[in-house]
């Protein structure tokens, strides 16, 4: 019995801390901020996840439901953090504290409209796509990581690239700016 309960235990730390690995992960690439921040920032979405997993209903949707906590959290961060920068500007703030984040909001508004976009794509293209675009991978690299030629990388980046361009609310933002 006590063997049992200790292997319980055992797997359940397994599953946390591959679960904390990957929100922080996911933390890193909606928030480009420094360690402290990614740290306070990935403990409340664990939290989150934590106090919500009964929720989840389909385990096959927990990579979808993961994004979507981590970037509420963090949407929620950057807000708390216009308002910081609101009291900074009236010079309300205290000798102490200090310089406020700074993020244009549009910057942030076409950051989260591009993910959203980005849940069109499957998820080995979305994967392929955040290798290049957000880790900086060659597509040598990429290929060598997912398994497939260079070229079959490539094309598929560029075509997913194009259904990004294509979307509604992107065509919309490339018309206004264009």
């Amino acid at each position: 019995m006590y063997y049992a309960e200790r292997t319980s235990v055992y797997e359940e730390h397994q599953f946390y801390t591959a679960l904390r690995e990957r929100i922080e992960r996911l933390v890193r690439r909606y928030c480009r901020s420094n360690d402290d921040d990614v740290e306070d920032l990935t403990q409340e979405c664990l939290l989150r996840v934590y106090n919500n997993l009964d929720s989840l209903r389909d385990l096959d949707k927990m990579e979808p439901w993961l994004r979507t906590v981590v970037r509420n959290a963090v949407f929620s961060w950057y807000r708390k953090r216009k308002c910081e920068q609101e009291v900074y500007s009236l010079g309300l703030e205290t000798e102490h504290e200090a310089a406020p984040y700074s993020i244009p909001e549009d910057d942030l508004l076409l950051y989260f409209v591009l993910q959203e976009a980005m849940q069109t794509l499957s998820e080995s293209d979305r994967q392929m796509f955040e290798l290049r675009y957000g880790d900086g991978l060659s597509y040598r690299e990429i290929a060598q990581q997912m398994g497939l030629n260079e070229e079959a990388v490539r094309k598929r980046i560029t075509r997913a690239l194009a259904r990004l361009k294509a979307h509604p609310i992107i065509q919309s933002i490339l018309m206004e700016g264009g």
